[in-house]
């Protein structure tokens, strides 16, 4: 196996400028070429842990889901695959590793776990998903700590901890703000668990819409965002006779469209149904589900690149958004069934 001074012989260089030029330092451009190209003639592959000692840094970031004992989270559905997609496309470009752990709130070893985050030097940073309303003190810990971190969440951690928004409460908007359009008037909503932050954060941006648009006659039941929770919900909520059913994901409103159809409610002649997420299960039932994409890739993305610069000295605070976008598609009445995008400016992320 070939080795630094192998690089450097074959290179004509010494055996620190080829160190500095596979760790990105100042070299001269043409030198740099001449050594990546050797490097990788010689099929040369740089040890991690002498580049470590080098920089000073693990190149290791993990990725922690909080979770809660008996209640439903992230794992039961797709949707933690296509965040760690953006996670992943981004850390692999800049040849970091990614680390993937799960703690529970009830975790009594909660404390020493952080303090191990941030004093073992194996982790160069860290990349938070909290699920539920808790007691999130280790953001407060991690920040007196000036150890990189980054929460995906809503704002409502306060002002001063580094996060990037998927503004749920907007997404929750913009399905009330369909119905109010296409002049449903009994409304109901099939939603997560109670203490769930994502579900808490799109029934308050839904029932802020149909409050602005006067609609009153409405109705709520809470799921665990499966399929048999949805199914379940929409039993319930049979007797309240909805025009419109908006599912707070796509699972449970996979769910709902088969209670109704398997009840003889045709779907969105009798009922509409507007799901949450826009994955993959949303073509794939029939009619086709409108929904709300939340952008979890780019969320991925976004949440990888903003840690990475904190990693790399960056001290300023971390407070960006990415807007969801409705797409229609054929299960509610006015539907084109183009599953286009209504929100224009959700091409990029939004920094606030």
């Amino acid at each position: 196996m070939s080795n630094l001074k192998d690089v450097a012989s074959l290179a004509g260089v010494s055996i620190s400028t080829v160190s500095l030029a596979l760790n990105g330092r100042k070299v001269n451009a043409a030198t740099r070429e001449r050594v990546i190209d050797c490097a990788r003639r010689l099929k040369y592959v740089p040890s991690r842990i002498g580049r470590s000692l080098n920089t000073g840094r693990s190149e290791t970031v993990c990725l922690l889901v909080m979770t809660q004992a008996g209640l439903h989270d992230v794992f039961e559905t797709s949707l933690m695959y296509f965040f760690l997609q953006g996670v992943l496309r981004v850390l692999d470009r800049q040849n970091y590793s990614l680390r993937l752990e799960v703690k529970s709130h009830d975790d009594l070893d909660l404390k020493n776990y952080f303090a191990q985050v941030v004093g073992d030097q194996s982790l160069d940073g860290i990349i938070l998903v909290p699920q539920f309303l808790r007691d999130y003190f280790f953001l407060e810990f991690l920040r007196d700590a000036e150890f990189p971190y980054v929460v995906l969440q809503p704002a409502r951690f306060g002002d001063r901890v580094n996060l990037v928004d998927i503004e749920n409460a907007y997404g929750g908007r913009l399905v009330g703000q369909l119905f109010a359009r296409c002049e449903y008037r009994r409304v109901a909503m099939i939603n997560g668990p109670e203490r769930n932050i994502d579900a808490i954060e799109r029934e308050r941006g839904f029932f802020e819409a149909l409050k602005e648009a006067e609609i009153t006659q409405t109705a709520k039941f809470y799921g665990d965002f499966t399929i048999v929770s949805g199914l379940n919900a929409m039993a319930e909520l049979a007797s309240f006779r909805p025009d419109a059913v908006f599912c707070a994901n796509d699972y449970m409103a996979a769910g709902a469209i088969k209670f109704l159809t398997e009840s003889g409610i045709r779907i969105p002649d009798d009922v509409a149904v507007v799901g949450y997420d826009n994955n993959d299960i949303s073509i794939g039932v029939v009619p086709a589900l409108t929904t709300v994409d939340n952008r979890l890739n780019e969320a991925g993305e976004c949440i990888a690149e903003a840690l990475l610069e904190l990693i790399k000295g960056n001290k300023d605070l971390v407070h960006r958004s990415l807007v969801p976008a409705l797409v229609e598609r054929r299960s509610h009445a006015d539907s084109r069934g183009s599953g286009k995008s209504l929100t224009a400016e959700a091409s990029k992320p939004v920094e606030r």
